[in-house]
């Protein structure tokens, strides 16, 4: 979610994201205990995003200020509609208008129940990027210029993270290892192919961020070297 950083003017998109994002994991983590197939992780998962906003997009007419209300929902689609006018009339970055924020709230909650679903439901961690990246294409989209760099290496080390992480766990599950001499090694001790793996991943996300320093920008003076001269 760091590329967002460069949308807002302050931080409380953060502190909405952060919690849309513990309360799916959390829902997704107790049906799973719970020996739940992943459709109903998925479902969780969803209800507790949605308790979620109702508390801190309130209408005013919820039950016990967590259950939405038919007026829960009005709140939220006039507000959702809002957030398109604030999209087409406010310049980036923008102030923590609350259509906006619930714009962000959803759609960083939405992308934590994919990757749940991804990552643990279907143990498929690699999907989890399919999201992620509709993530980030946000503020590539709206942005006059190019996401900074610092939000993109946060955003390429959280993923590998994750790639790695399932990678020991996999490993993890054939029972203990033991070095060439017959020492006995801990599952979360460094191995030499992992630590291969590692610095692979940290020249990765150096190489996308230096690379596209060196390539020319799509100006109009390039273009029109490739269009027809007059």
């Amino acid at each position: 979610t760091m590329p967002l950083a460069s949308i807002f003017e302050s931080w409380a998109w953060l502190v909405n994201g952060i919690l849309a994002i513990a309360v799916v994991v959390g829902a997704a983590t107790l049906a799973r205990a719970s020996r739940a197939p992943a459709g109903v992780q998925v479902l969780a998962g969803m209800g507790a995003l949605l308790i979620l906003l109702t508390w801190r997009f309130p209408s005013g007419d919820e039950i016990a200020g967590l259950i939405p209300t038919r007026a829960t929902f009005e709140h939220f689609n006039s507000l959702l509609a809002l957030a398109g006018t604030q999209v087409r009339e406010s310049a980036v970055p923008v102030p923590d208008l609350d259509g906006l924020l619930l714009l962000s709230t959803a759609g960083i909650g939405l992308v934590a129940v994919l990757v749940d679903l991804a990552a643990v439901g279907i143990r498929r961690p690699a999907l989890a990027g399919l999201p992620m990246l509709a993530l980030y294409s946000v503020p590539v989209a709206v942005l006059p210029r190019s996401a900074a760099f610092i939000s993109f290496a946060i955003a390429c080390a959280g993923y590998l993270w994750l790639l790695v992480s399932d990678s020991i766990d996999r490993v993890r599950r054939f029972g203990r290892r033991f070095s060439g001499e017959g020492r006995d090694v801990d599952v979360w001790e460094p191995s030499p192919l992992s630590a291969a793996g590692r610095r692979l991943g940290v020249m990765a996300i150096l190489a996308a961020v230096l690379l596209p320093l060196a390539v020319p920008a799509m100006t109009p003076t390039l273009l029109s070297n490739f269009g027809p001269r007059g």
